[in-house]
């Protein structure tokens, strides 16, 4: 597949679709809760019910892409997410939101384990972080519209439409795709599908230590992001009183951040390598994680503290993002399905719950969120540092 400017706008939607399922309806949590008349920690926890479903499903879906190949995986999942949209457009209880969203969570984890696989197809992985970065920098823009569009649309009309927008986006997500890319895993390359050769090839893959590294960390630093999406709309809008429409644009600094760090990227990582750049980025959410433990012992920081930590932490998955998936993809021979699915079950996964650990320990204050995420921080830190010496030895050596 020859990338060309169309073809990176369409991946960057693709890989946009579950951001946007994510944080399109982040500022209608409140509302959505008086209207259900639920308690806004179980409103809270659809979220982690998507990324939970979201993450395990990928499992599945990675070797079945890697068996018959990326495009047929690809415009299922957009159909299913669309479908599952319609369900929480109409949804007049809880019952039924939890039932929409995890059809939502079906369709999405079809189309996401596919664009890093597809990306990787005939790719080196220098060319891979690159690629991947620009389509970052497109898929950026998602977290970034995602809860303004959603305050928008929570003003005008109702939090039900939020999820008719996520539909009709499906849907054009699935005729561009159609007419832009080309399936790239030929047959000759594809590995018939059972769960035992699945479940073989997980095994092997766990086995490598520098894949179950880099994964690991990936995940506990996606968990630390996740912790944020889902305390962000209670700590901005109930503590400190932002209005629902300004909300997606105090969160927007953060994804501001995260494209400064994927332009860095682009522009760098085929000179000095994507395992450098990382092992430097690594430190940026570090310390936000420890000024996190510190803001927590004020009763009540200001808000620009919060917004700040936020931003230092989320900022380098411009650079980090691209660089977890590449280390983990260096030695998936034909595998790049199953990777991509071993990565996103576990970020999904730990996501969900650092979301529900955020739901959980709910005490109407910002320290459960800043705790998880500090915690997920140090974590994700200390896995990838020990990944880079033990597993690549000669590369921590020479940088």
């Amino acid at each position: 597949m020859k990338l060309t400017f169309p073809i990176i706008l369409v991946l960057g939607l693709l890989s946009g679709l579950t951001p946007l399922a994510i944080d399109a309806y982040l500022p209608s949590i409140p509302t959505i809760s008086k209207s259900l008349e639920t308690d806004i920690s179980l409103i809270q926890m659809t979220l982690s019910l998507y990324l939970l479903v979201f993450a395990f499903l990928q499992i599945v879906f990675g070797p079945i892409s890697d068996a018959i190949g990326r495009r047929k995986v690809v415009v299922g999942g957009l159909g299913v997410f669309a479908i599952g949209s319609l369900i929480c457009a109409i949804a007049q209880s809880y019952e039924m939101l939890l039932v929409g969203r995890a059809v939502q969570a079906f369709g999405g984890a079809a189309v996401a384990v596919c664009v890093p696989a597809l990306v990787k197809d005939g790719m080196s992985i220098n060319q891979f972080a690159k690629t991947m970065s620009m389509i970052m920098l497109v898929m950026a823009l998602a977290p970034l519209a995602a809860p303004i569009l959603g305050g928008a649309i929570l003003t005008i009309l109702s939090w039900h439409y939020i999820f008719v927008f996520l539909g009709i986006l499906a849907i054009i997500a699935m005729v561009l795709f159609l007419r832009t890319i080309p399936e790239t895993l030929p047959p000759e390359q594809r590995t018939p599908f059972s769960f035992i050769n699945a479940s073989r090839n997980y095994g092997i893959l766990i086995k490598n230590p520098s894949v179950l590294g880099y994964v690991a960390a990936s995940a506990f630093y996606f968990a630390g992001m996740m912790s944020f999406i889902t305390g962000s709309s209670y700590v901005y809008i109930e503590i400190y009183g932002v209005d629902p429409a300004n909300f997606g644009f105090l969160v927007g600094l953060n994804v501001i951040s995260m494209m400064l760090a994927s332009t860095i990227n682009g522009r760098y990582v085929e000179k000095i390598g994507t395992e450098l750049l990382s092992k430097y980025a690594i430190y940026v959410p570090l310390v936000a994680s420890i000024l996190m433990i510190f803001v927590s012992f004020f009763e009540r920081p200001p808000l620009f503290f919060i917004i700040i930590t936020s931003m230092l932490f989320m900022g380098p998955m411009g650079i980090l993002g691209s660089g977890f998936m590449a280390g983990a993809l260096k030695n998936a021979g034909n595998h790049n399905g199953s990777v991509a699915a071993l990565a996103g079950t576990s970020r999904f996964a730990f996501g969900a719950l650092g979301g529900a650990v955020v739901s959980i320990f709910h005490n109407d204050t910002f320290v459960p969120m800043l705790i998880t995420i500090a915690t997920c921080g140090i974590i994700a830190f200390v896995i990838f540092k020990v990944t880079v010496h033990y597993a690549n030895p000669t590369t921590d050596t020479e940088s």
